[in-house]
């Protein structure tokens, strides 16, 4: 029951929290179930623009829990109107133990427009959202087409996240948009942009992997063709959002639009769910929708000083493909190779591993123990397939911890300091850049190794992507600097005897001719 003068909004977030309470959290997370605070419910609601004189509205809410999403954007309405209004909401939610506490948050709905004279009507449709409205979708080589179905005014959703497989129900309904092994909560943004009306708009709270990264490849290039960005709001902090539900996820709110054709994007920044003190920046959308080596990314830059980076390193035209360089992962999987791993290094019959925790600063220091890792692996006939020849290598952590500021962590295998063998182990948890049929020279591994370590180029590597992984894709979309000034850069690490801070920054800014009021602030 709804106490006496409690807030609306207030009311939800205590059904919603009675309800986590008494469900096993392992069995929320199986069903993808992560719930919107109030305050992001409110946050969400206020980034759509409200037609007052607007009498009729439909509302889709396709993952609907507790309701408070749409619930929130209907108070909204009501308190923006300046005309009796009539909001009819369709809410999905296919989970049984949560319908009683909808419906309840529903009753109550309807009984605030009653106050206002106005109408709620809410449809509560207990099905999978997904193969339910499959239909809609045209297939990923045709644009959006008219359906004879319900379309909607406003889209408003905090959908479940989980992986599916490509032969689940979901992947099936819409195979079109599916490579590898995506998140579901990539089918419902597309399924609930082809059910909105013509000059409509949507608001979601969503994992930010879809904005990078092959899984979603082709749902970027299908969603960005169909429907405008027009603002994204990031948080400087994982662990506030749903930190209740222990998820540590980065996550990202967003508006689109299908009337929109604004050249700028909204960008908006907080540490978590305090919006009093947000941050908010407008940017050039072809700053935001980044197109490169035939790829199309969404980049959220952290503040106006990484947007202006953001202009700067664009202007780089070089690749690693460019520069006659490529990288690879690590090709010891320490389950399959089990059997080659050694504890104890013996010269004869075995050569150095090298795990994450073997890059340290921008070297690689070895022997080093941890967790009781292996430190060598076999070398035999049978495991020289998964060894690399000894040769100048830059390695590259592909895993960061999910609250550690950085994401790129380089070091350089020097040669010299393993001339005892022929072969090397690397892990899988570890990129190598190399040169392939050549060999690079140590002052282009520091080089290449400065710029990944540097502020700058860590700053503008976030904007790009969400993920704790580091993937040799996204590595390898890099711009980056001519080798002669890679090479320079290089000179100066060594005979500086660098390693990450402000020094390595300003000579990788001069090098890259960034502004001296970006190299002041750089790694704020």
């Amino acid at each position: 029951m709804r106490k006496t003068k409690e807030n609306f909004l207030d009311y939800c977030q205590r059904i919603t929290n009675t309800y986590i309470e008494n469900v096993n959290s392992t069995v929320l997370k199986s069903k993808g179930q992560f719930f919107t605070h109030k305050e992001l419910a409110e946050f969400m609601s206020d980034l759509f623009t409200i037609d007052q004189e607007k009498k009729q509205v439909n509302i889709l809410d396709p993952g609907a829990g507790t309701g408070i999403l749409s619930s929130a954007l209907s108070l909204n309405l009501l308190e923006s109107s300046i005309n009796e209004l009539s909001i009819e909401i369709d809410a999905f939610e296919n989970d049984k133990n949560i319908i009683q506490f909808l419906n309840q948050v529903f009753k109550e709905l309807q009984k605030e427009f009653e106050k206002e004279n106005s109408e709620l009507v809410y449809n509560i449709i207990e099905k999978d959202f997904i193969t339910d409205k499959a239909e809609s979708f045209n297939g990923y080589n045709k644009n959006i087409v008219s359906h004879d179905h319900q379309k909607y005014d406003y889209i408003i959703a905090n959908p479940p996240y989980y992986k599916i497989n490509k032969d689940s129900v979901q992947s099936k309904a819409m195979k079109d948009l599916i490579y590898g092994q995506p998140n579901i909560y990539a089918l419902f943004i597309a399924l609930s942009t082809c059910l909105l009306k013509q000059n409509g708009e949507e608001v979601f709270i969503t994992p930010r992997s879809f904005c990078s990264g092959s899984y979603y490849k082709k749902f970027r290039e299908w969603f960005l063709r169909n429907i405008n960005l027009t603002h994204i709001h990031n948080f400087r902090s994982r662990k506030n959002v749903f930190e209740s539900q222990s998820v540590l996820q980065e996550n990202i709110i967003f508006k689109a639009s299908k009337e929109s054709n604004a050249k700028k994007i909204t960008i908006s920044l907080t540490d978590g769910m305090n919006f009093e003190n947000m941050i908010e920046f407008k940017a050039r959308k072809s700053r935001i929708i980044f197109k490169n080596n035939g790829e199309t990314f969404i980049r959220v830059p952290s503040s106006p000083r990484v947007l202006k980076l953001l202009s700067n390193i664009d202007d780089l035209k070089n690749k690693l493909a460019n520069l006659d360089l490529d990288i690879s992962t690590g090709p010891v999987v320490p389950f399959r190779s089990r059997k080659y791993l050694k504890s104890d290094y013996g010269k004869k019959n075995t050569v150095p591993l090298l795990w994450m925790h073997n890059v340290k600063d921008f070297k690689t220091v070895w022997p080093l123990k941890k967790n009781e890792k292996e430190i060598a692996i076999e070398l035999s006939n049978k495991s020289k397939s998964i060894l690399l020849p000894v040769k100048n290598y830059v390695l590259v952590k592909r895993f960061t911890s999910k609250e550690q500021k950085r994401r790129l962590y380089a070091g350089v295998l020097d040669k010299s300091e393993y001339e005892d063998h022929d072969y090397i182990g690397i892990e899988n948890h570890l990129n190598y850049i190399h040169r392939p049929g050549g060999e690079m020279s140590l002052h282009e591994c520091y080089g290449i190794a400065g710029l990944l370590n540097s502020s700058i180029i860590d700053d503008f590597f976030r904007s790009l992507s969400g993920h704790t992984q580091v993937n040799a894709t996204e590595i390898k979309s890099l711009p980056l600097p001519t080798l002669k000034k890679i090479k320079k850069i290089g000179e100066k690490i060594c005979s500086q005897d660098l390693n990450m801070g402000s020094k390595l920054d300003e000579i990788v800014a001069r090098r890259l001719n960034i502004e001296d009021e970006l190299i002041k602030s750089v790694g704020e």
